[in-house]
C-alpha cells in the first residue's frame, strides 16, 4: 500500500545532531559551490554531491541509533507511489492541455521536448531521481522532518505540523549557496520570492511524507517537479512562477492525501477470520 506500516524512528540523541548535520550540508555545499563554481553542472559534481548527502543522512541516523532500514520503505510501496505521481501528472497534463488550446500564455498546443526527445528526458529524470531527490528527501523528510517532529511531541498533530515547518524552511534555505555563489545574484524581491516558492515546495513534500512515510512517493514528486513530463509545451512567464507553483504544491499535498484515502480503501484491510490484513 501507499502508506507505510512502519513507526516513526525512535531517535536517541537529542537536538544537536540534527543541527549539526544540517550545518554540515549547508558549509559543504557552499564548499563544493566555491570549489567547483565553474563545473557546478558537472554530472560527476552532482553525482558526488547525492552519494556525500545521503551518506551523511544515513550517518545521522547511525548516530541516532536509528538503522537505515527503518528508514527506507519498502519495495513492494514503489508501485502505488508511481502510480499516484503518474496520476498527478496524467491529470497535470490534460489540464496544461486544455490551457494550450484556451490561447493561454505559456502552454503551446505542440509537443514539449520530453515527447521530443524521451531518452535525453528519461537520463535526466534518473539522474534526478538517484541524485538529487531521494538524497535530498533522505536528508530532509526522512532524517530532519521525523527528527523535529520527535523531538516537539512525537505523533501529535502539532509535533507533526513542527517538523513539517521546519524541515521545510530549512530546506529553501538550503537552496542559499547555489543562489549567491553560483548563480550569483543578491538580496531582493527574486530571492524572497525563491524563497517561499522552496518553501511551499518543502511544506508539500513534508505533508505527503507525514500522510505517507513513504520515501518513494515524495523522492518521484520531487524528481518529477525538477524535471516534469509535460507532453505539451509549457513556458510559464516568470511573473507567473509563484502562483503556479503554489497551485503545483498545494495539489501535490492533495494528491498525497486523495492517493492515502484511495489506497486505504481498496486495499487489503478485511477483518474476514480475524486479524486484518494490513500487508503495507
Amino acid at each position: 500500500m501507499l502508506r507505510t506500516d512502519s513507526d516513526p524512528p525512535a531517535f536517541d540523541g537529542g537536538s544537536v545532531v540534527p543541527v549539526a548535520t544540517y550545518l554540515l550540508i549547508v558549509a559543504a555545499l557552499s564548499g563544493l559551490t566555491l570549489v567547483t563554481s565553474g563545473a557546478s553542472g558537472s554530472p560527476v559534481v552532482g553525482v558526488g554531491w547525492g552519494l556525500f548527502l545521503a551518506a551523511l543522512a544515513l550517518g545521522a541516523f547511525a548516530v541516532e541509533g536509528v538503522s537505515p532500514r527503518s528508514v527506507l520503505p519498502p519495495a513492494r510501496s514503489l508501485a502505488p507511489a508511481a502510480v499516484a505521481v503518474a496520476a498527478f501528472w496524467l491529470l497535470y497534463n490534460v489540464v496544461a492541455y486544455g490551457l494550450a488550446l484556451g490561447g493561454v500564455p505559456g502552454f503551446e498546443p505542440a509537443p514539449s521536448r520530453v515527447v521530443a526527445h524521451p531518452l535525453p528526458y528519461l537520463a535526466a529524470f534518473v539522474s534526478a531521481l538517484l541524485f538529487t531527490a531521494i538524497p535530498e528527501e533522505l536528508a530532509f523528510r526522512a532524517y530532519l522532518q521525523s527528527k523535529f517532529t520527535a523531538l516537539a511531541g512525537g505523533g501529535r498533530r502539532r509535533a507533526t505540523a513542527v517538523g513539517v515547518s521546519l524541515a521545510a524552511v530549512l530546506f529553501a534555505l538550503f537552496h542559499l549557496p547555489h543562489w549567491f555563489l553560483a548563480s550569483g545574484h543578491g538580496v531582493g524581491p527574486a530571492l524572497a520570492t525563491r524563497l517561499f516558492g522552496l518553501t511551499l515546495a518543502g511544506l508539500a513534500y513534508g505533508l505527503a511524507y507525514a500522510l505517507t512515510r513513504n520515501l518513494w512517493l515524495v523522492a518521484l514528486f520531487h524528481a518529477t517537479m525538477n524535471q516534469p513530463p509535460f507532453l505539451v509545451a509549457v513556458h510559464v512567464p516568470a511573473e507567473m512562477h509563484l502562483l503556479v507553483g503554489a497551485v503545483e504544491y498545494a495539489a501535490i499535498a492533495s494528491t498525497a492525501f486523495v492517493a492515502v484515502r484511495v489506497s486505504d480503501t481498496v486495499g487489503p484491510t478485511s477483518t474476514r477470520g480475524g486479524r486484518a490484513s494490513t500487508d503495507d
